[in-house]
């Protein structure tokens, strides 16, 4: 009797427990739904009701169950801005997940925590989340989510400039959503390749890319994505100069954006709103709207365009006369821009700090600062040429993607021809077979009539086939049209190399040739090595018209075909000076070269000129009395002199090896062209030649070369001290060590400039 009235009560325990634990989970997940539906409409309602649900969960042993609580409340503080509360608990739902082994839901958490790590500008961590995400969603086949990772990561390589790599996540995205016919994420693709455009400045792609994902977002009656890609189109009117289209664009957007409570998008409205009023120069305009964009980024810890915004404010409070607060402000904002690695950024702040200093009559200041802008501008400039080559292998892709598409329509058609040539042949024949029957059965005694039918009914075929193979002729002609287009595209391509080949006899026939060398140098030898056929990169080797003999290396700005029109120029006006006039030393050559130079280029000394010129170095040598004199416009001279012969006093001694010193003197921080600094002398520096020095002259594309392990530059001290190891080899001998090491060293990293390197006893 016991017996049966313990099992009885055990039995309602264990009832009673599943009914609670069942009760338990009903709640949850209504609670979850809760929070779904506060996340965009209440975000502080959204984070409430997902610490209830939190409460409830540890009466559950269910842990996925839990791990989407703790990413629905990390969700929740995601879009309350409250980054360092949202990757709290993402990592939590984390580690469960982990433990679980539920991918589809890592990889959601490491793509939301790469979601966080972007909006907080930690680019590197946010690169690192997406990647592992995009492991997972491979490692479960979901083509979808593959594809909105590519997104991400090509987001993030587009804000840190690496455009090349984010255009080809982005055209992969795209592919893998237009087959699975998946709208929202073609629309939000084509956004993001519009984005990738638009900093570019390559605003007809922009464009096209924009009102494609606006097309398909009003197709979709998506308001939020219809906004993003109205504000798209209002930054790229105002990149084309449309001011008053993209204000009124603007003007509409923000509405929108006020009333749906979006401030990160706000602000960004309010920040390009500023920039377009002072484009216009209405300064008091402009200087509201920017305040209004710093104040709502501070509010939500948006930390994109801070440097930026920052610049423009003091840019403003120059214009009002006030130049300490303005310095002040661009300091801040040259602060925020070196934190975040933003090289555009960084280039045009250095150039407004130049200016202002310049104003209040800081001139050291402001060259430091000028130089500076120089430097990064020469980046931005191989990010220019970069740009064009990436336009150039997009459109290229886009022409090959059409004629695959053609190619594929031309051999459906003919598959669908051949079909129905084969259906109407035996339908044909079956009818005919039917009908033979039923002739020789029913009408036997009309054999005449039915031969006539016969005849009647083959002709039909003849027709029938006649048309079938003109049909046939069609397909191979549209075929044979596609080829001729093929072979048109790459003709083409094939003449343009060709041109620019014949360009670099030409330019390789312009520079002096070995005889001319050979004659003039004791022993020698030239390490040239274009980036892009032809070079901006020249060497010269002359006598002057008092006998003095003169070796000079030079670099142009740019390279490929800019760069050889440039290493033309400086040729004809290098020859011409130093065949025609007299020179005193080697500055006084570089000071009239410069400006004929600037003479050539009709620069001049406004702010908004270009800056183009020559970087050369110039030695030259009285065989007579063994006295030479050596100038630089931002080149060195190094020199492999032994240990016993003297070491000038304006010489630095780099190090020395098996008796020999290897010494440099280097030449001034200003270009042969317009320069900040204005005509201001180089500075000459005259020194005795011994018979066994050794002396290099070399252009910096060498130097800045990337490769190796880390992918860093080879430096100049490494190439110094390269030289410094095989000054004992021949000549000859040098310029195959250095050929090997620099191709060893590139590995399989493009070639970033020209090569030049001269090696040469006199």
């Amino acid at each position: 009797m016991y017996k049966k009235i313990t099992f009885l009560l055990l039995f309602f325990a264990i009832s009673s427990l599943n009914a609670i634990s069942s009760t338990s989970k009903s709640k949850v997940d209504s609670l979850l739904k809760k929070v779904e539906y506060y996340r965009i409409k209440n975000h502080d309602s959204a984070v409430i009701v997902a610490r209830k649900a939190l409460a409830l969960v540890d009466s559950i042993q269910e842990p996925i169950l839990a791990a989407k609580i703790y990413y629905s409340l990390g969700y929740a503080y995601y879009n309350r801005n409250d980054f360092e509360l949202a990757l709290e608990n993402f990592r939590k739902s984390l580690e469960i997940a982990e433990k679980a082994s539920d991918f589809k839901l890592q990889a959601l958490l490491h793509n939301r925590m790469g979601n966080v790590y972007q909006l907080k500008s930690y680019y590197n961590q946010s690169i690192d989340e997406y990647k592992k995400a995009l492991d997972l969603n491979y490692k479960i086949g979901d083509k979808v989510e593959v594809a909105r990772t590519l997104v991400n990561v090509g987001t993030v390589f587009t804000i840190t400039g690496n455009f090349p790599i984010a255009l080809q996540y982005m055209l992969d995205a795209l592919e893998i959503f237009e087959q699975a016919e998946e709208m929202e994420g073609m629309a939000w693709t084509s956004l993001s390749i519009s984005r990738l455009f638009s900093r570019l400045e390559i605003n007809e792609r922009a464009l096209q890319y924009a009102e494609n994902a606006l097309n398909l977002y009003r197709r979709l009656e998506n308001k939020t994505g219809i906004t993003l890609t109205q504000t798209e189109l209002a930054n790229i009117y105002y990149q084309l100069g449309i001011y008053d289209k993209a204000l009124d664009l603007l003007n509409k957007i923000v509405y929108e954006n006020v009333a749906n409570g979006n401030l990160h998008a706000q602000a960004a409205n309010y920040l390009l709103m500023g920039i377009i009023y002072f484009d216009k120069g209405n300064y008091e305009r402009a200087e509201h709207f920017l305040n209004q964009s710093l104040e709502l980024k501070q509010n939500v810890n948006d930390s994109i365009d801070i440097a930026k915004l920052n610049r423009y404010l003091g840019e403003v409070e120059f214009k009002k006369g006030n130049l300490a607060k303005g310095l002040n402000l661009l300091k801040t904002a040259l602060t925020d821009a070196q934190k975040h690695k933003i090289t555009t950024d960084l280039r045009d702040i250095y150039f407004s700090l130049s200016q202002a200093e310049k104003k209040m009559g800081n001139y050291q200041t402001a060259f430091n600062y000028f130089t500076k802008y120089s430097e990064l501008k020469d980046s931005v400039n191989a990010g220019q040429i970069a740009k064009l080559e990436m336009q150039y292998d997009f459109e290229k892709r886009e022409r090959e993607q059409e004629l695959i598409t053609r190619q594929r329509e031309v051999v459906q058609q003919a598959k669908l021809e051949r079909q129905r040539l084969a259906t109407m042949l035996i339908s044909i024949a079956l009818v005919l077979s039917l009908a033979l029957v039923a002739v020789v059965f029913w009408f036997y005694r009309e054999k005449k009539k039915t031969n006539q039918l016969l005849v009647l009914q083959n002709a039909e075929i003849l027709r029938q086939k006649s048309e079938i193979e003109n049909q046939k002729h069609e397909i191979e002609a549209q075929r044979d049209l596609a080829e001729r287009q093929r072979d048109q595209i790459a003709e083409q391509q094939k003449q343009i190399t060709d041109s620019i080949r014949y360009a670099s006899r030409i330019q390789s026939a312009v520079l002096p040739s070995d005889q001319h060398i050979s004659a003039c140098l004791t022993d020698y030898f030239v390490f040239y090595q274009p980036k892009n056929i032809v070079s901006g990169d020249f060497y010269w080797v002359t006598h002057l018209t008092d006998g003095r003999l003169a070796i000079a290396v030079a670099d142009c700005t740019g390279h490929g075909v800019p760069g050889a029109f440039m290493s033309m120029l400086g040729i004809t006006l290098f020859k011409e000076l130093t065949s025609t006039q007299h020179f005193e030393n080697a500055a006084d050559v570089l000071y009239r070269l410069r400006r004929l130079v600037i003479s050539s280029l009709n620069q001049s000394f406004d702010d908004n000129e270009s800056h183009d010129g020559i970087d050369m170095g110039l030695l030259i040598v009285n065989k007579e009395n063994r006295i030479a004199d050596y100038a630089g416009g931002y080149f060195p001279l190094f020199v492999a002199r032994k240990d016993c012969n003297e070491v000038p006093n304006q010489f630095k001694l780099f190090d020395s090896k098996d008796g020999v010193n290897f010494l440099e003197v280097k030449g001034d921080k200003m270009p042969i062209g317009h320069h900040l600094l204005g005509e201001r002398p180089f500075t000459n520096y005259r020194f005795k030649v011994f018979e066994t020095d050794l002396f290099y002259l070399l252009s910096d594309g060498y130097s800045d070369q990337f490769g190796g392990p880390k992918n860093t530059k080879f430096m100049m001290a490494n190439l110094k001290r390269l030289l410094l190891d095989i000054q004992h080899l021949p000549l000859e001998e040098q310029k195959e060590v250095l050929r090997e090491r620099f191709e060893e060293f590139k590995g399989n990293q493009k070639q970033v400039d020209d090569i030049l390197v001269m090696g040469f006893r006199v």
